[in-house]
C-alpha cells in the first residue's frame, strides 16, 4: 500500500466556526500525501511535452554523482506562502493569519535543525540517527518587482478575484490552473500555496530534478510553474486555524522533505526502500502514535521508525531526520539542482537593510612584494571585489602578489549574504611605496676548497646611499657573527648560498639578491705519485674533508690511493678505481659508492655521519658503524669484525655474511637490521656464532652449520607476535637430543613480550606453523632463553609467549617421559610436555606395590629433566615408572644395578 494511496480509514470527526464565514473544518482523517500521485501527473505532463523523456527512476545499484567533498552546508532558503481564500477576512476561514505562517516557519526551523523540542522523546535505539538537516528557511521580504512585502512572505491571493472555482481544490486544478497564474520566480522562491483541499488530502510537493543522481528519483521532477508545495490550510502552522491531530506544522516538514529528495520511509510498497541505510525497512505508513516498538518486515529489536518526518505518524509524534535522509537533502543542494541551489543567491532574502561590512590592507607596501587585503561580513557572506588595473576577487581576503607602483588606490568590495540583509560595500586604500634597488653581487672566488679555510669576500657593487645591509644564509654555512656592511668575509665548509636584504635609512621597502660559492669536489689524480691519500698534490682541488665529497676514478696510469694509518676522512665518495686500506681509518660521512676494488689488509672503514648513509656492497675486513641514523649496506661481507659503535646498521632485502672467523658486535642502540648470516664448522664445543645471538652446545658434531638471522621483524602478528628477531639453522647433521640452544635478544626487540614468559618457538616449514619447545633457563640479564635436549634442530626459531603463542603446528604431542640413568643421587627423568604444570611420579616394584610417590614441581611446556628427590635410597632392582599430569600418563621400565 503505497504513502499516497492510503485507505481513508476516519477516526474522528469535529468541527470549528469559522466565524462570519461559517464553514467547518476538514474533518481529521488518517494522514494522507499526494506527493506520489502529483509525481505520476507530472511525469505524464513531462512525457507528453518531451518526445523521448523515460520517466523511470534510478535504482538503488545505479553509481551516484560524486557531490560532496568537504562536510555539509547551511543553507538558507527563501519562502512565499501564497494563501488562496474564498472571500474571508484575514484571520478567519482559508484566510489564515499572518501569526500561524510564522508559527510554521517555526516549525520548520526547530525540525530542519534538530532542535524541536519533542526530539527528546525519540526511543533510545533511534537517538544517533536524528540529524541536524542543516537547513534553514526565511520569509521573503521583497516581491517579484522588489516591492517590500508589507507582511513578510505572505501573498493573499482572493480566487473570486482571480476567476477559479470555489474550493476544496482537487490536484489537478491546482498545479493546471491555480499555480501558474499565481507562482513567484521559482529561482527565488519556494512556492508554498496554503488553502482548502479535495479528496481529505493534508498535502503534496514536487520532487526535485535528479542532478544529483539519486535513487528513487526521476530524471526530472516537474515543470517550473508548478514547482512548489501545496498545504491544507487546517493542517497548516501551530497556532490559528488547525484540525487536531495535525496541528504541529509536520505537514510542510513532511512534504519539503520530499521538495528536497526524500521518500518515505517506506517506499511507497509493502517493505519497500527509502533509500537511506539508516532507516530500517517497514511494512507500510504508521498512523497515529505507535508504541515503541513496532516491529514490521522483520526489523526487530527496534522496528519501524514511526517518529520520521517521512512517516505518516501523528504530527506530535514526528521527531526526526535521519542521518542518511540528511545526506540525501544535502546531496540536492550540492549538485546545484535546478531550483534547489539557486535558492540560496535569490534577492528575496534581502531584509532591506544593509548588513556590517568593513575592507583594510596590511598597510604601506613596498613595490615588488605581496599584501592582503581583508574584508568582515557575517557567516556565509560573499566576496566581490575590485580595483585599480581591472582587479577582480570573489576571496575574502585575497593576495596581492609582487605588487607594482601603479596598483596603488582603492580597493571596494562587496559583501553579500543569503540570509535576509542586503549587500553592503566598504572600501580600503592602499599605498604602494618604490623598493631600493637591486642589489649586485660578488664573490673573491666562486669557488673554494672546504679543506683549506680560506675565507671568501662577498660584497655589493651598487651601493645606494643611505643602504643597509643584512646578509644570511639560504644553503650552507660560514657566516660571520656580524653580517650587516656592504662587505663580509664567510668561511664556509661547503657550497653555500647567501641573501642580502637591502633596505634605505628612512623606508621599511627592501629588496634582496643572493650569491652562492661552490665547494670544489676533490678527483684523485695521482699526480705526486706516492699514493698517500693525504697528499694534497695527488688531488684535483684539495684534499678531501668530511664536508666534501671525493671521486677515484677509473683507468689511472698514476698510483691509487693507499691509507696506511691516520684518518682519512670524506662525505660522500665515489670509488672507481682501486683503495687500498693496511692501517688507520676511512672515515665516511657520507655514502659510500662505485665498483673499484677495496683492499683491506688492516684499518677500519667506519661511518661517522649524522644521519643516513648508504654503503656500497662487497667484502670489508673491518667495518664500524659509527655516527648517527641508520646506515644502509648492500650484499657483503665481513672479514675480521663488524662492530656497531652508535648507528644502526640496514641490510634491507640483502644479506650481510660473516666470515667463518668474524665477529659481531651490537648493542641495544646500536645494531643490524635486516638479514645477516654466518657458517661454522660445529663440534661438540659452545658456538656462539660470531655473536649472532644463537650459543649452540651440541650433544654430538653437527658439521658446517649455517645460521641466518633476521631482525627488525616479528613472526605472527597482532597478539600472537614473537619477539622482533628471528632464526633460520641450517646443520649438516641432525642434532642429538641432549643438545642445548640458546637464543639472544636485544631488549627493544621484545615486542611487548614480557622477558619471563620468553619460550623457545620452532618452526619445519618456514613460520608457516610454530610448536612450543619450552624453556630450561632464562637469563634476564644477559637477555638469553635456553633449552636443553634439542633435537631436530633445522628450521625457524624465534621466542614467544605461550600465552599469546604464534599459530600451532598441525601435529600436537602428548606426554613423553624417558629416564635418565641412576645416580648416586637418584633417578631423574626427560619430560616434554605440550601443558605446563605439576607431575606426579609413582615406582612400582614388579609385585605392583607403591615403592615412591610424589608430587614433582610444575614443568614448563616443553622438554625438561626433573630429578625424583629422595630416589638415591632406593635398592637395587626393576620398577615400573608411571609419569602422569592431568589425564595424560606414560609407564617406563627402569632398573637400578
Amino acid at each position: 500500500m503505497t504513502k499516497c494511496a492510503a485507505l481513508l480509514i476516519w477516526v474522528g470527526f469535529w468541527m470549528r466556526s469559522f466565524g462570519a464565514a461559517g464553514q467547518a473544518l476538514p474533518p481529521a482523517g488518517p494522514r494522507t500525501c499526494g506527493t506520489q500521485q502529483a509525481d505520476a501527473w507530472q511525469q505524464a505532463q513531462l512525457q507528453q511535452r518531451l518526445p523521448g523523456y523515460r520517466a523511470d527512476k534510478l535504482a538503488a545499484s545505479a553509481p551516484r554523482a560524486a557531490l560532496r567533498t568537504t562536510a555539509a552546508t547551511t543553507y538558507t532558503l527563501p519562502v512565499v506562502v501564497h494563501i488562496v481564500y474564498d472571500g474571508e477576512a484575514v484571520g478567519t476561514g482559508l484566510n489564515i493569519s499572518q501569526a500561524q505562517v510564522q508559527s510554521q516557519l517555526d516549525v520548520l526551523n526547530e525540525d530542519y535543525r534538530n532542535r524541536n523540542a519533542n526530539g527528546a522523546a525519540v526511543a533510545a535505539p533511534f537517538q544517533p540517527l536524528r540529524a541536524d538537516a542543516q537547513f534553514q528557511f526565511v520569509l521573503a521580504q521583497r516581491d517579484p518587482a522588489g516591492r517590500t512585502l508589507a507582511e513578510p512572505g505572505i501573498d493573499r491571493i482572493d480566487r473570486t478575484a482571480q476567476g477559479f472555482t470555489a474550493p476544496p481544490y482537487a490536484q489537478s486544478y491546482i498545479d493546471a490552473t491555480i499555480k501558474p497564474a499565481t507562482d513567484w520566480n521559482p529561482d527565488q522562491y519556494i512556492n508554498i500555496w496554503v488553502t482548502n483541499l479535495s479528496n481529505s488530502i493534508l498535502g503534496y510537493a514536487q520532487f526535485p530534478d535528479n542532478t544529483a543522481g539519486l535513487a528513487g528519483l526521476s530524471p526530472l521532477g516537474g515543470g517550473a510553474t508548478t514547482d512548489g508545495v501545496v498545504i491544507l490550510y487546517s493542517a497548516f502552522g501551530r497556532v490559528g486555524t488547525l484540525t487536531t491531530p495535525y496541528d504541529q506544522g509536520r505537514t510542510l516538514t513532511h512534504e519539503l522533505g520530499h521538495f528536497l529528495g526524500l521518500r518515505h520511509t517506506w517506499g511507497d510498497t509493502n517493505c519497500g526502500d527509502d533509500y537511506c541505510a539508516d532507516t530500517p525497512t517497514q511494512q507500510g505508513p504508521n498512523y497515529g502514535c505507535p508504541t515503541f516498538p513496532h516491529v514490521t518486515c522483520s526489523n526487530g529489536p527496534n522496528g519501524d521508525l514511526f517518529q520520521d518526518f517521512l512517516d505518516y505518524s501523528n504530527d506530535a509524534c514526528m521527531a526526526l531526520f535521519s542521518q542518511d535522509q540528511k545526506g540525501r537533502m544535502q546531496d540536492v543542494m550540492a549538485a546545484g539542482t535546478p531550483r534547489r541551489a539557486i535558492l540560496l543567491t535569490s534577492p528575496a532574502l534581502c531584509s532591506g537593510s544593509p548588513l556590517a561590512a568593513s575592507a583594510t590592507n596590511g598597510g604601506p607596501v613596498c613595490a615588488g612584494s605581496s599584501t592582503t587585503l581583508g574584508a568582515t561580513g557575517p557567516a556565509g557572506a560573499s566576496y566581490d571585489w575590485v580595483g585599480p588595473n581591472n582587479f577582480t576577487s570573489t576571496l575574502q581576503n585575497p593576495v596581492l602578489p609582487a605588487i607594482t607602483t601603479d596598483q596603488a588606490g582603492i580597493y571596494t568590495v562587496r559583501v553579500s549574504v543569503t540570509t535576509g540583509q542586503c549587500a553592503s560595500a566598504a572600501s580600503t586604500k592602499l599605498v604602494v611605496n618604490p623598493a631600493p634597488p637591486t642589489p649586485v653581487l660578488a664573490a673573491s672566488s666562486t669557488t673554494f676548497c672546504p679543506s683549506a679555510g680560506v675565507g671568501l669576500t662577498l660584497r655589493i657593487t651598487n651601493p645606494p646611499a643611505g643602504g643597509l645591509y643584512t646578509w644570511t644564509v639560504v644553503s650552507g654555512d660560514g657566516l660571520p657573527a656580524v653580517a650587516t656592511t656592504a662587505s663580509i668575509v664567510v668561511t664556509p665548509t661547503q657550497s653555500s648560498t647567501y641573501l642580502l636584504t637591502l633596505g634605505l635609512v628612512g623606508s621599511a621597502c627592501t629588496s634582496s639578491a643572493t650569491v652562492s660559492v661552490q665547494a670544489v669536489a676533490p678527483v684523485w689524480s695521482g699526480a705526486a705519485g706516492t699514493g698517500s691519500w693525504f697528499d694534497a698534490a695527488n688531488w684535483n682541488g684539495c684534499v678531501p674533508s668530511r664536508y666534501t665529497d671525493a671521486l677515484i676514478p677509473a683507468g689511472l696510469s698514476t698510483p691509487y690511493p693507499l691509507i696506511s694509518s691516520g684518518t682519512a676522512e670524506v662525505r660522500m665518495l665515489t670509488q672507481q678505481g682501486s683503495l687500498t686500506l693496511s692501517g688507520g681509518e676511512l672515515a665516511l660521512y657520507g655514502d659510500y659508492a662505485g665498483a673499484g676494488p677495496l683492499t683491506q689488509t688492516g684499518g677500519t672503514v667506519a661511518t661517522r655521519g649524522p644521519g643516513a648513509q648508504s654503503l656500497r656492497p662487497g667484502a670489508y675486513q673491518t667495518l664500524l658503524i659509527a655516527g648517527a641514523g641508520t646506515k644502509a649496506i648492500g650484499t657483503a661481507t665481513i672479514g675480521t669484525a663488524l662492530t656497531m659503535g652508535g648507528a644502526i646498521l640496514t641490510t634491507d632485502i640483502h644479506v650481510l655474511t660473516l666470515a667463518p672467523t668474524a665477529t659481531l658486535t651490537e648493542t641495544d642502540a646500536s645494531y643490524v637490521l635486516g638479514q645477516v648470516q654466518t657458517t661454522r664448522a660445529v663440534g661438540t664445543a659452545t658456538e656462539t656464532f660470531g655473536g649472532l645471538g644463537v650459543r649452540l652446545t651440541a650433544a654430538s658434531a653437527l658439521g658446517i652449520t649455517t645460521v641466518r638471522r633476521t631482525t627488525g621483524q616479528a613472526v605472527g602478528i597482532g597478539t600472537t607476535g614473537s619477539i622482533s628477531r628471528y632464526f633460520d639453522l641450517t646443520p649438516a647433521l641432525t642434532s642429538a637430543a641432549g643438545t642445548t640452544l640458546a637464543l639472544a635478544y636485544l631488549p627493544h626487540e621484545l615486542n611487548g613480550l614480557p622477558e619471563a614468559q620468553l619460550t623457545l618457538f620452532y618452526s619445519r616449514d618456514a613460520g608457516a606453523t610454530w610448536s612450543n619447545e619450552g624453556a630450561s633457563r632464562r637469563d634476564a640479564s644477559a637477555h638469553l632463553v635456553s633449552r636443553d635436549y634439542v633435537a631436530g634442530l633445522a628450521g625457524r626459531w624465534t621466542l614467544a609467549s605461550p600465552n599469546a603463542a604464534l599459530p600451532p603446528a598441525a601435529i600436537t604431542y602428548a606426554i613423553n617421559a624417558f629416564p635418565v640413568p641412576f645416580t648416586a643421587d637418584g633417578l631423574s627423568i626427560q619430560v616434554t610436555t605440550a601443558t605446563a604444570g605439576p607431575l606426579d611420579v609413582k615406582l612400582y616394584d614388579v609385585l605392583g606395590r607403591i615403592i615412591y610417590d610424589q608430587p614433582v614441581a610444575s614443568v614448563e611446556v616443553g622438554t625438561s629433566v626433573v630429578a625424583l628427590a629422595g630416589s638415591g635410597q632406593l635398592l637395587a632392582a626393576k620398577y615400573i615408572l608411571v609419569v602422569r599430569q592431568g589425564t595424560q600418563e606414560v609407564r617406563l621400565n627402569v632398573v637400578k644395578q
